[in-house]
C-alpha cells in the first residue's frame, strides 16, 4: 500500500526523536565552540612592583576586570583565578599607570615608569629666595597670575575674591575707591618680587604683569618680613621672562562694562513747586521739595537753562527721568602691551599698561598708567635679577562718600522738583565763577556744578625698584 507524503497546510509534524537529539547536540558544540569565555584556562599570577632603580612599591594598584589587589609590605602581590588572556592594568601615584597582557604567564614582575611631567609648587619667600611649597613650615596658598588676566577690574585686589582661602575681599560700589583686603580679619604686608612695601597697595600692580600670588597665614610667617609679617603676606611674582628664547610680543586688551543700578527710586510726576509771587506767577527758586501746584501745562514763570532768564512757559513734569538722564554708561578699559627677549644667558622684559576706568557720573575718569622694565642674568650658579616700576594715577574727581547734599543722587531724587530737563544745565555758569545756571538759587547747586567744580581730584606717582 502506498502512502502520500505530500505536505498537507496547516497540518503540524512530530520529527522523529533521533533527528530532534542530533540537532540540539549539534547547536550545544556550536555555542561552546564559539565562546571565548568557555575556552578560557585560568591560572594564578604573581610577582614584584617596582620603580625604575629596582625599590619595591608598596600599595600599587593591579586591576583585572572587577578583580583587584594591591602590593603588601614587601612589594609584592598575588591575582588568583584570572583568564589566562587578562589585562592588569598597574598604577601607583607618581607613575604612569600601565595596562600589561598577561599572555598566559604565572610569574610577572612589573617596573614601574615616573611621571614625566611632575609640575612642583615653588613659592616666592622673602628676598625673592625660590622654595618647594611642601618644605614650607607654615601655610600657604598660590594664586596663578592666569587667572587673574581673565577680568581685570581695576584694583588687582578685586580679581582675588573667592580665590584664597582666609583671605577676605570687601569690594566697595564707590567709584574709585579700593576693595578691602584682609586674612583672618587683619591686614596683610605687600610684597613684591621678595621685597615688603609699607607704601603700594595692589592698585600698583597691573593683571598682566603678575605670574603669581603666594599667601601667607601662618603666624610663622613673621620669621620671614619680622612683626610686620605677623598678620601673614601677600607676596606677587612679576614676570621676567618668557618661556621659549627669542623675542616675545604680547598684546592685551579687555573691556568690562558696569550694568548700573540695579533700581533707581521712582519720583512723583504730578506736583511742582509753590509759586512765589501770585502776581507774576513765578515759581520758588528757595525751597526744595515739590509739593506744590499741578505740572498741567498752566503758563508759570520758570528758569530757562537756555536763555539763562526767567520766562513763562508752560509747566510740565520735564524731568522725571533726570536722575536716569544725568547718570552715564561707566566701564573699565584695559590694554597693555609687554616685549621679552629671553636668551642663553637671561632675559629682558618691558611692559606698558593703561587702564582706563569711567564712572557713572560727569567727571568721573580715573586713569591708571603703568611701565615696567625688568631683567634677569644667568652664568652657572650665579643669577641677577632687577625691576623698576613707575605707576602714576590720577582722576579729576574721586567723588565724596556717604550722605552729602550736593551729590548728585541726593540733589536730584531728594531735593529737587521734576519740573526741568538736567541735560539742559550741562553749561553750568551764567557768569563764569560767579553766577550758577541753576534752576535753584540758594537751596543746593547744580548737579553739574558739582561734578565739575566741587572735586576731589588724586594725581599719584610711584617709582620702585629693586
Amino acid at each position: 500500500m502506498k502512502t502520500d507524503q505530500t505536505p498537507v497546510p496547516g497540518r503540524r509534524y512530530r520529527l522523529p526523536g533521533i533527528v530532534l537529539n542530533a540537532m540540539i547536540a549539534l547547536c550545544m558544540t556550536w555555542m561552546f565552540a564559539a565562546s571565548p569565555a568557555m575556552a578560557q584556562n585560568r591560572l594564578s599570577l604573581k610577582g614584584t612592583v617596582t620603580d625604575e632603580t629596582g625599590q619595591r612599591l608598596v600599595g600599587a594598584s593591579l586591576v583585572v576586570g572587577t578583580q583587584g589587589t594591591v602590593t603588601n609590605s614587601a612589594g609584592e602581590y598575588i591575582l588568583d583565578n584570572i583568564p589566562d588572556n587578562a589585562i592588569v592594568m598597574v598604577s601607583y601615584l607618581g607613575y604612569e599607570t600601565q595596562e600589561i597582557p598577561v599572555a598566559g604567564k604565572t610569574q610577572l614582575d612589573i617596573v614601574m615608569k615616573a611621571q614625566s611631567e611632575m609640575i612642583g609648587n615653588v613659592v616666592v619667600t622673602a628676598l625673592g629666595i625660590r622654595r618647594d611649597e611642601r618644605a614650607l613650615g607654615y601655610a600657604v596658598e598660590k594664586v596663578d597670575g592666569n587667572l587673574l588676566q581673565t577680568v581685570k577690574p581695576l584694583d588687582m585686589g578685586s580679581s582675588l575674591t573667592g580665590k584664597v582661602a582666609g583671605l577676605v575681599v570687601k569690594n566697595q560700589s564707590d567709584f574709585g575707591m579700593a576693595p578691602d583686603v584682609k586674612i583672618r580679619g587683619e591686614y596683610p604686608l605687600l610684597v613684591i618680587d621678595g621685597v615688603p612695601y609699607a607704601k603700594m597697595s595692589l592698585r600698583d600692580v597691573p593683571n598682566d604683569d603678575i605670574e603669581s600670588i603666594s599667601v601667607l597665614k601662618g603666624a610663622t610667617a613673621s620669621a620671614l618680613y619680622g612683626s610686620r609679617g605677623a598678620n601673614g603676606a601677600i607676596m606677587i611674582t612679576t614676570k621676567s621672562g618668557a618661556d621659549k628664547r627669542g623675542l616675545t610680543v604680547t598684546i592685551n586688551s579687555s573691556s568690562m562694562f558696569a550694568a548700573g543700578y540695579l533700581a533707581i527710586p521712582e519720583v512723583q510726576s504730578v506736583f511742582g513747586r509753590n509759586i512765589a509771587n501770585s502776581v507774576t506767577y513765578e515759581y520758588d527758586r528757595t525751597q526744595a521739595g515739590a509739593w506744590g501746584i499741578p505740572m498741567d501745562g498752566r503758563d508759570v514763570v520758570q528758569w530757562d537753562p537756555i536763555s539763562k532768564s526767567l520766562q513763562s512757559m508752560p509747566y510740565l513734569p520735564r524731568g522725571k527721568n533726570n536722575f536716569r538722564n544725568f547718570l552715564r554708561q561707566s566701564y573699565i578699559l584695559n590694554n597693555s602691551i609687554s616685549v621679552t627677549q629671553q636668551g642663553e644667558f637671561g632675559s629682558l622684559r618691558a611692559s606698558g599698561t593703561w587702564v582706563n576706568n569711567r564712572g557713572a557720573y560727569p567727571n568721573a575718569v580715573f586713569n591708571k598708567y603703568t611701565f615696567s622694565l625688568g631683567g634677569t642674568m644667568k652664568w652657572k650658579n650665579f643669577s641677577l635679577s632687577s625691576t623698576m616700576t613707575y605707576n602714576k594715577q590720577s582722576t579729576p574727581n574721586l567723588g565724596f562718600n556717604g550722605y552729602r547734599g550736593y551729590d548728585p543722587m541726593y540733589s536730584i531724587l531728594l531735593l529737587s522738583a521734576p519740573d526741568f530737563d538736567i541735560r539742559d544745565y550741562k553749561d553750568y555758569w551764567v557768569i563764569e565763577d560767579q553766577e550758577q545756571n541753576n534752576s535753584y538759587t540758594t537751596s543746593h547747586n547744580n548737579p553739574y556744578f558739582d561734578c565739575y567744580e566741587r572735586i576731589h581730584s588724586l594725581d599719584r606717582d610711584i617709582l620702585t625698584a629693586c
